[in-house]
């Protein structure tokens, strides 16, 4: 930011033109009475603050003495502005100017617009005979957008889940800026960045650079995020810091994953047998879904199926799995943990699938041999088929 630049007084008409930009010619209320302007930059940003210094200087060959009444600036030269739509500062003062003496105010100013631009600073002073004096100067700024530019936006996301906010920094100056640090903050308690801030060397001239920062939201809305970029151009440590309202909100209606339609039967050697289907309840598809036994005490994933990756569900389908367990002691439970990712965000969670007590129960042995005491299944059919034919040829004589 510049410093404000030395002006030279002297004794003008009551209402004066500008001359160098951002820099005003004297004005004066009377021969006497004269006022000078400055600005703290040539050069505003948008939406940005910047401070118009005004000095009042009161002649040492004045006989009287002057107070102060109303400072202010505003849009236009008329002292009879509207106050709601034209004025764009104001200071409430009541102060002196005796002969030789001078006072200096501070006027913090934002204009919206870019281009060039003039305000008015004005000022009222009594007399002790009870005369209103009235000074107008203009100061004249070229308003123009900060150079590295500064954009944000938000990855969709549940609430909970993980997801990023993405600061695009846009290098428009015709050279490489460099020493760049990016920060980002929030005065909401419902967010929490992993991540708060990142570096990079240097930015070429008409080039830009992304920047991502981690960040969980526990509500879903629209929260402020403050972006404060830090850079060096031309050997100057320069600042740019914006605030934006980012949208947190959470999808309408994301993929969901729920298992349903889960029995569990004991198979052979005592190894259960689950099966279920995987159904996305949401409205947007789902992918990579795996659904998993947990290892624990008194269960154990086994063989051939300890997991089953069941891959992308679309929205309001389901795919079915298979999976095996063995249990021992008392354990009445399975805990299946299912894995899947929703707009690019990993999800998982874990669930108890209760075994029935008919599962859990010993399984009789399967028999060995035919329906005739045991005997193997191929004799015992010839041995029918014997007596079956010979009983015909008896019959038959």
């Amino acid at each position: 930011m510049r410093t404000p630049s030395a002006s030279v007084v002297a004794v003008c008409l009551l209402l004066v033109v500008s001359g160098v930009a951002g820099v005003a010619a004297p004005a004066a209320a009377d021969t006497f009475v004269t006022m000078t302007t400055d600005v703290s930059t040539e050069d505003p940003v948008p939406d940005e603050a910047f401070t118009v210094t005004t000095t009042l200087a009161n002649d040492d060959d004045s006989d009287d003495t002057y107070r102060v009444t109303d400072l202010s600036v505003a849009e236009v030269s008329n002292r009879n502005y509207d106050e709601d739509d034209e004025e764009l500062a104001v200071l409430d003062v009541s102060d002196p100017l005796e002969p030789g003496s001078e006072r200096t105010y501070d006027f913090s100013v934002t204009l919206e617009d870019t281009g060039e631009q003039t305000v008015y600073v004005h000022a009222t002073l009594l007399s002790p005979r009870g005369e209103r004096k009235h000074i107008v100067q203009p100061v004249t700024v070229d308003v123009d957008r900060p150079d590295p530019q500064l954009e944000l936006d938000v990855s969709d996301a549940v609430v909970g889940a993980e997801r990023t906010v993405n600061v695009t920094v846009a290098n428009g100056l015709d050279t490489a800026v460099s020493q760049i640090d990016v920060r980002v903050s929030s005065p909401s308690e419902a967010l929490a960045f992993r991540t708060s801030g990142r570096v990079r060397a240097t930015l070429a001239g008409g080039d830009t650079a992304a920047f991502s920062f981690p960040v969980k939201a526990t509500e879903s809305g629209q929260f402020p995020v403050e972006v404060t970029l830090a850079y060096s151009l031309e050997g100057d440590r320069r600042t740019v810091t914006r605030t934006f309202d980012a949208d947190f909100s959470e999808p309408q209606n994301p993929g969901e994953i729920r298992l349903t339609g889960v029995s569990v039967t004991r198979g052979p050697g005592g190894v259960l047998q689950i099966a279920g289907s995987a159904a996305n309840v949401g409205s947007t598809d789902v992918e990579s879904v795996l659904v998993s036994v947990v290892d624990g005490d008194g269960v154990r994933a086994a063989d051939p199926q300890p997991d089953y990756f069941v891959g992308g569900v679309e929205g309001s389908d389901f795919a079915s799995f298979d999976l095996n367990a063995e249990l021992t002691g008392d354990r009445t439970t399975v805990p299946v943990r299912v894995e899947y990712v929703v707009d690019d965000v990993r999800r998982s969670y874990t669930t108890d699938v209760r075994v029935s007590q008919a599962a859990l129960a010993t399984p009789t042995p399967e028999p060995q041999g035919g329906p005739l005491g045991g005997l193997p299944l191929l004799p015992t059919v010839l041995a029918v088929l014997v007596v079956v034919l010979g009983g015909a040829l008896v019959l038959r004589r």
